[in-house]
């Protein structure tokens, strides 16, 4: 068992910097840098959800990057990492189900994130 998570955790360890990056670029030419970055996290998990659970594992660990979240995110730094934090539980514990269906749990993590509605174009991506 100790030998399978090392392997998660290269394969993770490999994939992340990839995965952070095509994030960071599609909210970087997005209107709205939030939404961009959740709809970019449930892309990735529903290719691998697995994967993308191991990476928010790490994700919590990537001070850097969590501080890069928090700016993008705004207001007071203490409630941003809050926020961003209850929706990182929130998606692992989704993605570690049998069957994730991170998707619909968009409503509720956009909440955590302070938004409260999604626009008409989000809620018509969502599949009903």
């Amino acid at each position: 068992m100790e030998k399978s998570r090392e392997a998660l955790l290269i394969v993770s360890d490999r994939c992340y910097p990839d995965a952070l990056a095509q994030v960071f670029d599609a909210a970087a030419s997005s209107e709205d840098p939030v939404w961009t970055c959740v709809e970019a996290l449930v892309s990735m998990a529903e290719l691998n959800p697995k994967g993308a659970r191991a990476a928010l594992w790490r994700l919590q660990r990537d001070w850097k990057t969590l501080k890069r979240l928090e700016r993008g995110l705004g207001g007071d730094p203490t409630r941003a990492a809050l926020r961003i934090g209850a929706t990182i539980h929130l998606a692992r514990a989704e993605l570690g189900s049998p069957d994730p269906q991170l998707r619909r749990r968009l409503p509720e993590m956009m909440d955590w994130l302070g938004r409260r509605e999604l626009s008409p174009a989000e809620g018509a991506a969502r599949p009903s």
